[in-house]
């Protein structure tokens, strides 16, 4: 596989994640399957054009497949949609987890970076 492009590697772990063989993901990327086989093993290179069909086809933006399993997300749009504020709370060891559940309830769209000293 080393002489695999990592692109053609993130579609294969797609067509993994799918729980998909290469006939069924060839069909579902308008490939005929030779020509998927070729460029699955590293016998033939994919173009650009290609993989902006098989995006399309698979629902994805060519950027996704590039980065998979990351979704890249641009900088400027994250500044642009979220707030970033900084709290600090003293609290003792065995309350630091109520407080941090009770300060933060939408665990998927927030990001707790935890820093703290102990001191003694």
């Amino acid at each position: 596989m080393e002489n695999i492009h990592y692109v053609v590697k993130n579609l294969l772990n797609i067509m993994s994640k799918r729980e998909l063989n290469k006939s069924e993901f060839a069909e579902i990327i308008g490939f005929e399957e030779p020509k998927w086989n070729k460029i699955s093993n590293g016998n033939q290179k994919l173009s650009v054009s290609e993989l902006s069909i098989i995006a399309e086809k698979l629902g994805m933006r060519e950027i996704d497949i590039m980065t998979w399993p990351d979704e890249y997300i641009d900088k400027n749009t994250i500044q642009n949609q979220t707030e970033r504020f900084f709290v600090a709370f003293e609290v003792s060891a065995h309350k630091r987890d109520d407080l941090l559940k009770s300060v933060v309830d939408d665990k998927e769209n927030s990001k707790i970076v935890s820093n703290y000293k102990v001191s003694g």
